[in-house]
């Protein structure tokens, strides 16, 4: 009998090394109990991954069967799954889309779709709704701050099924877009708005959740912002809900004209643009009361302005003449003495019903002055015209002199001295032919 099996058969409690030269009975003892150890934790782990599969595998149909990289690639995606927030939205965007959506059928009872007028073929809202495969009618206007952009794009939103893309380009701050390196940007940013594409969007989206005004003058958007605020700045929310819209109005204040011949070239927008013009004098009374525009050479320096308002001029001739039916200029002052006859000729242009809705919306608006600075309840037939008294006849000589070509083009007459100024009629007749 070898010296080993003595010590496991006599259980000697002796810790002498045997002669063999082999291990001392404690440390014989000592491995075997490890040996054991291990080996119950190794059948304990074998049995408990065998049971975590066996259930996942009986609870699931999709594996009855499935090959072993089938089931690698399922716990994968479980894990990844796990890790997500709970909430993906989807389903609270399906309901507020749907809601939306029956909200524009209601607003769209009894519309006359143009038909064949205003070279618009549409006959039902489904021609017209880009998430039925329809073309909505895209309007444009371009401006310049404080030149009465507010007023006119507040006209377009009261039209039914409208989605308003306010000032698009806020999260370039204050500068005017004439060329490189901001412009082929901004154009692309505009032109993504114009087919409902947020999805690449970032900064303008992230400029926005600080700068609430981006949204809420989209007042269909914004009534749903306020109900789901989870939602509003997600690109998949808005991408589907802009998609909903037969029409999209878009006012923009920091590009200027020749710039947006790149978005009348594409046969796909059938985007159709007007040119809003001020008189200078006018506008640049009405910015001396923005706390955001001193200080700011492009907003407030009299050259910058109307040195854009002769290349302005220049790109409305060109345009005038290659895009007869999808560009007009027109002047703010104008519009205001007239809004209803005026605002009814920009209608018919941008291919919209004059709609009891714009009738309401001028019957309320244009009567009394009520409401700050960017209020759009005022008197269209004095608004435009204040600077006649509140600019004195020194900074009115100072803006006639930096914008001599600019007022000639646009029509607007000079004041000759200070009590000429207080009540004569500014306007002359101009054209782009």
């Amino acid at each position: 009998m070898s010296e080993f099996t003595k010590l496991l058969k006599n259980g000697s409690g002796s810790c002498s090394i045997p002669r063999n030269g082999g291990l001392p009975r404690t440390s014989i003892t000592g491995n075997r109990r490890r040996f054991n150890a291990y080996s119950v934790a190794l059948v304990c782990s074998v049995c408990l991954l065998m049971l975590i599969v066996s259930h996942r595998l009986v609870n699931s149909a999709a594996l009855d069967r499935a090959p072993f990289l089938d089931i690698s690639r399922t716990f994968q995606s479980w894990s990844n799954s796990e890790m997500e927030p709970e909430n993906n939205f989807t389903s609270e965007i399906e309901e507020v889309v749907s809601e939306q959506q029956r909200l524009i059928a209601e607003e769209m009872l009894g519309y006359p779709y143009p038909a064949g007028r205003y070279n618009i073929s549409a006959r039902s809202l489904e021609e017209l709704v880009p998430d039925m495969n329809g073309t909505p009618v895209r309007s444009l206007i371009i401006t310049t701050w404080r030149s009465g952009s507010t007023f006119l794009g507040d006209v377009l939103n009261s039209h039914p099924g409208n989605y308003y893309h306010y000032e698009p380009l806020l999260d370039y701050d204050i500068v005017q877009i004439r060329g490189e390196p901001l412009a082929s940007g901004a154009i692309r940013n505009l032109r993504n708005l114009l087919n409902c594409n947020y999805t690449n969007m970032e900064h303008y989206l992230n400029y926005g959740k600080e700068h609430v005004w981006l949204f809420n003058h989209n007042t269909r958007l914004w009534d749903q912002c306020q109900q789901h605020p989870s939602l509003c700045w997600l690109p998949e929310f808005l991408n589907s809900f802009c998609r909903l819209f037969p029409f999209q109005s878009m006012k923009v204040v920091r590009l200027r004209l020749s710039l947006v011949e790149e978005l009348l070239e594409d046969p796909s927008l059938g985007v159709r643009v007007v040119l809003l013009v001020r008189d200078p004098r006018g506008t640049l009374q009405s910015r001396k009361h923005r706390d955001w525009c001193p200080g700011n050479p492009d907003c407030f320096e009299p050259r910058r302005l109307c040195t854009d308002l002769v290349a302005d001029y220049s790109a409305a001739v060109r345009l005038t003449m290659k895009y007869p039916h999808r560009f007009r200029a027109v002047r703010y002052e104008d519009l205001s003495v007239d809004p209803h006859k005026g605002v009814q000729d920009l209608f018919q242009f941008f291919g919209l019903d004059f709609h009891p809705n714009i009738q309401l919306f001028l019957d309320t608006h244009t009567k009394v002055n009520v409401g700050g600075v960017s209020s759009t309840y005022r008197n269209s037939k004095s608004a435009p015209f204040h600077w006649r008294q509140d600019l004195t006849y020194s900074e009115v000589k100072a803006i006639q002199r930096a914008c001599a070509p600019a007022m000639h083009y646009w029509g607007y007459r000079r004041a000759a001295n200070s009590s000429h100024q207080k009540d004569f009629n500014p306007l002359a007749e101009f054209s782009l032919s």
